[in-house]
């Protein structure tokens, strides 16, 4: 009854869709669309109108054949996530646009603070021109200057010295030097050449007695790395005794403790006992009872 009753609402929902078709063709005429806009909502109504038709008309069927109406349930799930789709596109939309809006203004802020700085440089380049062109005039000044001085000093100098000139020493002379020299070099030599074998036989000396210690240090190595096998091996005979004896030890230390305890707690549970059997007179001190009726009263003052 249910199935029957949507088909005809289904009929009805059809009739009525055709009906407003047809009164907005007559009303708004294909030919009266001018803008691309226009055209393409006319165009999206249309294809939306033989969807929803076709849609109905499965839905139909399917009622007729079997009493169900899949085909619209899948549609309606389809448009729904149509809807979700388009909402989180237009959120995208909205967060593109505002980044570029961002972006735009930050692009006219740093052209803003470019053109600043390239005037700024303009400036220094300017004034950093006019610092060289200063520069290079007081510069070709003070070469002048210095040229013109040199050239005076120059003439004082050749007036000052324009005197005789003194003959050359003689052969014999020179022959002396050269003596001297030749006889000082060769005991330089001399010198380097006893160092050179002095510290010659140091070096050998220094070898040997390098080398003599390291045989001594090795050997020793060598007695050391055996005496620390021998501990080893000895170490590993005994590891099951020593851990028995360790183990032994605290088995031992744990047992006393625990005795410790158990002795004072009997001392306690004793004493306590012995403390309530003299006070109710129980027990070997049950001839408390008779001391103390005997016992006279002091009198209150």
């Amino acid at each position: 009854m249910d199935a029957l009753l949507f088909a005809i609402d289904l009929e009805v929902v059809l009739l009525q869709m055709g009906i407003l078709e047809r009164s907005a063709q007559r009303r708004f005429p294909a030919c009266g669309i001018r803008s691309k806009k226009q055209k393409q909502l006319y165009d999206k109504l249309v294809r939306d109108r033989k969807i929803v038709k076709e849609v109905f008309l499965r839905t139909l069927v399917e009622l007729v054949e079997g009493g169900d109406w899949y085909t619209l349930k899948q549609a309606v799930n389809m448009l729904e996530a149509t809807a979700n789709s388009g909402a989180s596109l237009k959120a995208q939309y909205q967060k593109t646009k505002t980044t570029i809006e961002d972006i735009t203004m930050e692009l006219q802020r740093n052209m803003q603070q470019w053109s600043l700085d390239l005037r700024n440089c303009d400036i220094k380049i300017a004034f950093l021109r006019d610092n060289i062109k200063d520069s290079v005039l007081n510069t070709r000044l003070q070469f002048n200057y210095v040229d013109k001085w040199s050239s005076a000093r120059a003439e004082s100098v050749e007036l000052q010295t324009q005197t005789k000139i003194t003959p050359a020493p003689r052969l014999e002379f020179e022959d002396c030097v050269h003596d001297e020299l030749l006889r000082a070099y060769t005991l330089q030599i001399k010198e380097r050449e006893e160092l050179l074998e002095y510290w010659k036989s140091r070096y050998a000396n220094d070898t040997v007695d390098i080398e003599s210690r390291l045989t001594e240090q090795c050997e020793k190595l060598r007695v050391t790395v055996k005496r620390r096998g021998e501990l080893e091996s000895l170490y590993k005979l005994h590891e099951g005794e020593m851990r028995a004896w360790l183990t032994f030890k605290k088995e031992r230390a744990a047992r006393l403790a625990r005795e410790d305890r158990l002795r004072r707690a009997a001392t306690r549970v004793q004493a306590w006992w012995r403390g309530v059997m003299v006070r109710r007179a129980i027990g070997t001190f049950r001839y408390l009872r008779n001391v103390k009726k005997n016992m006279p009263k002091s009198k209150k003052k």
